[in-house]
């Protein structure tokens, strides 16, 4: 016993990580062979409980010989690790994504430069791909990491020689315009659970992932200026509206027509609103006919002694006139002819009571009058920027009154319908299907109705004054060359089909067309374009009669530009990396800065032109420009803005356009509600941009955005130093003056360029939630950034 030794000490032998069964869970946990057929394996099938079956993701898959290659052709494979290097067209996607651009029917397919004997793709991928991608298919947690929104369609080679040559070069032949196209536009979404809200807003949404070191800009800015975590609760007041005590959170009271009267203002405040109105708004939005409410407003007057004797829908409509023109006066000049002070939210009053007493009216049936209320109310709102969020819905349940009105159809099919009240109809229903389609395009989402859902011919292009309640036949048309009262409905109603169809067409879950269909949109919406008539201000008279000119053909051009961007925004963005998207690319810089030289134009001509000129499509034609000068500052070979750098002095007119635009858009935000954070969004992103064009003035560029959310805030709170809405806290911090001497208005050297500038957007989905930051949480953007898709 004494010559045995001991053992020798076995080395350390490293566990081998435990292998994980296979099965699905029903069979795992009876621990049972499964044949993992999908979706449904063998045995459970048999069973009693076949809906049970279900796999678990997160672990690789050995797929048997039972699901074939055919069962799911639309989805992309990943290459086998055993398998020689194999040329992919895309990354292998375990969910359709914004990025999956191409149909089932032009799926990229691998190719192999190995010998025809090796397996091009295997079954067990293919598994991998539908089991693990099913469960996930609704949110991508990568989407911000990749700015791409198609991804690029390349043809591969057949032949091993060919393999061969493909393998050498780096560019490969593009997607050809015949090509099939499927794509799923960004969209935005925020909340949890059942409880969320959902933008479509392609264009944006599209634009604002292309700004990927925004979240590194963001933080720079939030770290040079820790003083904003003394403003914090002020300037979370200012992005929540300054309206939460009065009037907004106070009940309204049951009106009747005294309590309607009681709200009027003096009748010279009301004459001039009203000529605002009809001057601004009325020319391009077809309500009412002119010479009847002109007289109906005589004759209001001559009863304001007898209340008893006054239509309250007359007065609720005179109220809603009023307040879509408050914004276009001067509040010292109304306060002057009113005789006494007028209060801030006085428009807002107005908009409120209108609002309880069109809910409240007994009313059966929708009549004329009935429906220009709800679009005077929709525009009221609009101007005040008040239920931005339920515009869609407004605008909707209106199309349907007027269906069920029949405005949708002709009424030169119906006898009983006089010749003047005929052409009254055409003009609500036009009026309507346009504010449907603005609202539609400003939220995301597809309009309420198409060509094909009514028949109702466009209105005439006559003067109020050719048309009389007692006319029996309808007065000859004008040209269209001839600017009337209906200018505006007559050049833009041929183009609407057109519109409503690209409007469904981008804001759809998903895109399928051919580019050469989209070539073929941006034809015809350009035709329509280049038939704007040319009318010459000089030989209309007077000043009013010109400023409605201006505003009409600047007006048209930015309803068709809208429709132009949104066509081109998705392959503008991807131009940069195939040359077939190019004319997307030129087309788009062409219309945005069309649309910002108009802008520049209206600003400095009037300031009631310039607020009734901006709207939506001003935010994404300043987002795009940003978008393609930020892209050219990172990239001095992208093809498709070579202009840029050829031209000397373009990026800086491009961007002294944005800042113009955001100058007006500050004036018109002083003035509603809400809407700090859309400017303070966009002022950053320019400010990025600025700083990535000039990289020496970077730090002046980051002090700007500071500044300019620090001006605006108080500028806010100053209009409004003395107003009881402000409740106890008044105007907070900013009583204090904290910038003095700021002037964020100076102009700047060439070299420098832009000088107007904003904060910066919280989160933006880039930036994750973490300790308290005080600049970025203020402002709340996940109203604008909470991006997932479908």
């Amino acid at each position: 016993m004494a010559d045995v030794q001991p053992p020798p000490p076995q080395p350390h032998r490293v566990r081998k990580r435990r292998r994980r069964t296979i099965a699905c869970s029903q069979c795992r946990s009876r621990k049972l062979k499964c044949d993992r057929e999908y979706p449904t394996c063998g045995r459970c099938l048999k069973g009693k409980s076949p809906t049970k079956c279900s796999y678990e993701d997160g672990f690789l898959w050995q797929q048997p010989s039972t699901v074939e290659a055919s069962s799911f052709p639309d989805r992309v494979v990943s290459a086998p690790r055993t398998q020689p290097t194999m040329h992919l067209v895309d990354p292998p996607v375990a969910h359709p994504t914004p990025d999956s651009g191409i149909s089932k029917s032009s799926r990229p397919q691998l190719t192999n430069s190995m010998p025809a004997a090796c397996p091009v793709e295997e079954k067990r991928d293919r598994f991998l791909e539908t089991v693990l991608g099913a469960p996930k298919a609704a949110v991508n947690q990568k989407f911000m990491n990749s700015p791409e929104i198609l991804h690029r369609h390349r043809h591969h080679p057949a032949t091993q020689a060919d393999s061969r040559t493909s393998s050498v070069q780096d560019d490969e032949p593009p997607v050809s315009p015949s090509q099939p196209l499927d794509l799923s536009p960004r969209i935005m979404m925020r909340g949890r659970d059942t409880k969320t809200r959902f933008n479509g807003s392609g264009i944006f949404a599209s634009l604002i992932a292309q700004f990927p070191d925004l979240r590194t800009f963001a933080e720079e800015i939030r770290l040079s200026s820790p003083h904003l975590s003394a403003l914090r609760p002020d300037l979370m007041r200012v992005s929540r509206g300054l309206w939460k005590i009065k009037p907004l959170s106070e009940p309204i009271p049951d009106t009747d027509t005294l309590s309607l009267l009681a709200l009027l203002p003096s009748r010279p405040v009301v004459d001039e609103l009203v000529v605002l109105f009809l001057t601004y708004i009325e020319s391009t939005h077809r309500i009412l006919h002119v010479p009847s409410f002109l007289k109906e407003l005589d004759e209001f007057w001559a009863r304001t002694a007898s209340p008893e004797l006054i239509s309250p829908t007359f007065a609720v409509q005179l109220l809603l006139v009023l307040a879509c023109a408050w914004n276009l006066a001067d509040l010292a000049s109304l306060e002057l002819k009113n005789g006494s002070s007028l209060r801030c939210y006085t428009a807002l009053d107005w908009t409120l009571f209108a609002e309880k007493w069109i809910e409240n009216a007994p009313i059966k049936r929708s009549d004329i009058t009935v429906l220009r209320l709800h679009i005077l109310l929709i525009i009221a709102q609009n101007k005040h920027g008040m239920k931005r969020s339920k515009a869609w819905l407004s605008s909707a349940t209106l199309v349907k009154k007027a269906m069920l009105a029949g405005y949708h159809r002709d009424p030169s099919l119906y006898a009983k319908i006089s010749p003047f009240n005929r052409e009254m109809r055409r003009r609500i229903w036009t009026t309507i299907v346009e504010l449907d389609l603005q609202v539609a395009n400003e939220r995301g989402m597809p309009p309420c109705v198409q060509e094909s859902d009514y028949d109702t011919a466009p209105p005439l292009n006559v003067n109020d004054s050719d048309l009389q309640e007692d006319i029996e036949e309808l007065p000859v048309e004008r040209p269209l060359e001839e600017f009337t009262d209906c200018s505006f409905q007559a050049v833009l109603t041929p183009s609407l089909s057109l519109r409503l169809k690209v409007c469904r067409l981008m804001h759809s879950p998903r895109i399928r067309c051919r580019y050469d269909e989209i070539l073929r949109l941006d034809w015809e919406l350009n035709r329509h374009l280049s038939k704007i008539p040319n009318w010459k201000v000089s030989e209309l008279g007077s000043t009013q009669t010109g400023d409605k000119v201006i505003l009409t053909q600047a007006m048209l051009e930015n309803k068709l530009g809208l429709s132009l961007l949104s066509i081109h925004t998705p392959f503008a963005i991807e131009a940069s990396r195939d040359p077939l998207f190019a004319p997307s690319a030129r087309a788009r810089l062409e219309l945005v800065t069309m649309m910002l030289s108009t802008q520049k134009r209206l600003h400095e001509r009037s300031r009631s032109l310039s607020l009734c000129n901006l709207g939506d499509w001003t935010v994404q034609a300043s987002c795009s420009i940003c978008q393609l000068l930020h892209e050219a500052a990172g990239n001095r070979a992208v093809n498709s803005v070579t202009l840029l750098h050829s031209l000397p002095g373009l990026p800086e007119s491009l961007v002294s356009l944005v800042e113009v635009a955001l100058t007006c858009l500050e004036a018109r935000l002083l003035q509603v509600i809400k809407g700090a954070k859309e400017y303070f969004f966009m002022s950053t992103i320019l400010a990025l941009v600025k700083a990535k064009l000039w990289p020496t003035q970077a730090t002046a560029y980051k002090q700007e955005v500071v500044e300019r959310v620090i001006l605006f805030a108080q500028t806010l709170f100053s209009q409004h130093a003395n107003c009881s809405h402000l409740g106890e806290l008044g105007m907070g911090n900013f009583k204090s003056n904290q910038i003095l001497g700021l002037n964020s208005l100076q102009p700047v050297p060439p070299q420098y360029v832009p000088e107007l500038n904003v904060p910066l957007p919280d989160d933006l989905g880039l930036m994750a939630s973490g300790d308290l930051d005080p600049f970025l949480e203020a402002f709340d953007w996940d109203e604008l950034a909470g991006f997932t898709f479908e």
